[in-house]
């Protein structure tokens, strides 16, 4: 197969997004046509993709599209592991953009966000098959400039610093991540940094300036650890939540997260090896940061009352789970990070457009605004139960599934501290119970939550909030509480096929495991 075929998935949405912001599609009877493009260029981008991917991935098709100098190239290849992300990716972007046109349906400047959402996916995509560690940053680099438009799209006081905390931490997570891709580059064997299984380091050089390399690696984690809002560098991600709902799903679930978690995998499997970092005082560090995140996250999210920003720092904790599977440095450690990616992007997204759903019809966003909606929007609310069973690690669901592996990869690993952090696990996981259950129970049985809002004194955490600005002036609010009902299919058709493949990859997980644990061989 022609590999120009590795190059259309992510050249085809940047330059259609492109050409959106400069065609008069701004008027409000094109508001059809625009939709019909927009929904036909990414479902024809997914099934490029899935060529791509049905194609084979044995020995990594690979794309030089140009060179910087000598051996340093700008190049696509299609493994394993950028298959799963990639087609993680394609699934989930038609469904969104079809979430997005119902919730935005109200707003101004439709044309300018759609083209930047558009844009994001082909970029989104470029990290997903960046050959080496130059293609990846790059790439990176380039979805910092193309998502932040979409969190300033409010146009509000709090959207313009929520955009600039997301820009000054990314600026600055980007330039300890280049220390790295220079260093890599210096001690490469092959003279690349194109992605290799077991790293690329020359160990016999590396091994002389072994302190000096694994300070490195730790900055570099670090750098590519803001976009996974690995603890210290967390802050942008609940402020992120003023954005539009479309929008945080994409940085919460899809996109931005979950491409800093991928760095970090390619980072450490792909670039520096296992079996250069295995054992040191680097692995050390960097487990325990993902640790420290993990509870502190969760504990955050118990405390915060805002539903949006709940949700922000319960993905805060759970990208974490990826960093700590992949920082155990083991074949089930990558397996297991990979199948908690992949899980925690249904989960996630579900529960977030779940929240739009709700703010998009009542206009609500605080916690304790949530009483007795379940009965009147039941598909919304059913799919936010199974998005909450999972989350908290309840068998028969997928969140089950990624935590035994990441516990059982820890128990496997046999260093004391990957041990301890099955503890911190287990103490999420209750912290997950009481923080998404809160919601169910507001929801379906009010009365009992005001007797448990009594018995503790009043409402818990900060009434400080974010105001949502985008598809919250649904025309519900006018009508009075009475009136508040499901959204329309182009919104709940995604929560469906969202809440059904949490139940499908809980029930049927062998498939998928069998895939990651191959890739998990391969690489650690």
């Amino acid at each position: 197969m022609n590999e120009i075929i590795l190059a259309l998935p992510v050249f085809l949405p940047v330059l259609s997004g492109v050409v959106m912001l400069f065609h008069p599609w701004g008027r409000k009877e094109w508001d059809r046509k625009r939709e019909l493009f927009i929904e036909g260029l990414v479902v024809l981008n997914s099934l490029l993709v899935a060529a791509a991917i049905g194609g084979g991935t044995d020995g990594g098709r690979r794309l030089v599209l140009f060179r910087l100098y000598s051996t340093l190239t700008i190049m696509f290849k299609l493994d394993s592991m950028g298959s799963v992300f990639a087609g993680l990716v394609a699934f989930l972007w038609p469904l969104a953009t079809l979430y997005a046109f119902e919730y935005m349906k109200h707003e101004e400047r439709k044309n300018t966000f759609f083209a930047f959402y558009t844009m994001t996916y082909g970029i989104t995509m470029g990290i997903a098959l960046a050959g080496n560690l130059v293609t990846l940053y790059l790439f990176y680099e380039m979805l910092t400039l193309v998502t932040l438009p979409l969190v300033l799209f409010p146009l509000t006081t709090e959207a313009v610093r929520a955009g600039r905390s997301y820009l000054y931490y990314s600026i600055g997570g980007a330039a300890f991540a280049f220390i790295g891709l220079v260093f890599v580059l210096g001690f490469s064997s092959v003279g690349t940094t194109e992605f290799m299984a077991g790293g690329m380091l020359d160990l016999e050089r590396a091994m002389e300036n072994r302190n000096t390399l694994l300070f490195v690696y730790v900055l570099a984690f670090f750098g590519f650890g803001v976009k996974a809002a690995l603890f210290p560098c967390y802050r942008w991600l609940p402020k992120a939540a003023v954005a539009p709902t479309p929008v945080t799903a994409l940085l919460h679930a899809v996109a931005v997260v979950k491409s800093g978690a991928f760095a970090i995998l390619r980072l450490t499997f792909f670039s520096f090896g296992t079996q250069f970092l295995r054992g040191t005082w680097a692995q050390w560090m960097v487990m325990a940061a993902a640790m420290a995140t993990i509870a502190f996250g969760s504990t955050m999210a118990v405390r915060e009352v805002h539903w949006k920003r709940r949700l922000a720092y319960s993905t805060v904790s759970n990208l974490s789970y990826i960093l700590f599977g992949a920082t155990l440095m083991t074949p089930f450690g990558l397996a297991a990070a990979l199948s908690h990616l992949v899980a925690h992007a249904f989960m996630k997204i579900c529960a977030f457009f779940c929240a739009g759903a709700v703010m998009h019809q009542s206009g609500k966003t605080y916690i304790y605004e949530l009483d007795g909606l379940g009965k009147k929007m039941p598909v919304t609310f059913g799919c936010l139960l199974v998005s909450s069973l999972s989350l908290m690690g309840v068998p028969l669901f997928a969140g089950f599934i990624s935590k035994w592996n990441l516990a059982s990869a820890a128990f496997d690993s046999g260093s004391g501290l990957g041990i301890g952090g099955v503890a911190v696990i287990l103490y999420s996981a209750l912290m997950t119970g009481i923080y998404m259950m809160t919601v169910i129970v507001r929801a379906y049985f009010p009365s009992l939550a005001e007797k448990v809002a009594a018995g503790s004194g009043g409402r818990d955490g900060q009434n400080a909030g974010i105001p949502e600005t985008a598809g919250t002036d649904g025309q519900d609010r006018k009508n009075g509480e009475a009136a508040v009902t499901d959204p329309g299919w182009k919104m709940t058709v995604p929560l469906v096929i969202f809440a059904a493949a949490i139940l499908l990859i809980g029930l049927c997980p062998a498939p998928l495991m069998r895939l990651l644990t191959m890739i998990g061989g391969e690489a650690g």
